[in-house]
């Protein structure tokens, strides 16, 4: 989706709560409702490490337009151009909207 841009590994500092995915699915619902009110994720382990995350919906996109944002920083920065900034919106907007269909 950003070009050559790849991620290795993410590390989220806030994820203070964790549990086995026998534990979260016996209370997925009270856990979807704690990402989605604390704006905080909650891990999901399999086998004693992290394997996925709840994250609240709009947390997610920031997190994608933030990618986006600096997707468009390093292309700049390796001298392959990439779109004004001031066009950024507009794209993360058609990048939503083909993401869609």
């Amino acid at each position: 989706m950003y070009g050559d841009l790849s991620v290795q590994s993410v590390h989220f500092d806030v994820m203070d709560e964790s549990y086995s995915l026998t534990a979260a699915r016996a209370h997925l619902g009270e856990l979807v409702s704690r990402a989605r009110y604390s704006h905080r994720p909650v891990a999901i382990t399999e086998h004693g490490k992290p394997s996925v995350a709840i994250i609240n919906i709009d947390d997610l996109a920031d997190l994608e337009d933030r990618a986006a944002l600096a997707a468009h920083y390093a292309a700049r920065l390796a001298g392959r151009g990439g779109i004004p900034l001031a066009d950024l919106d507009t794209a993360l907007d058609r990048i939503d909207a083909d993401d869609a269909r």
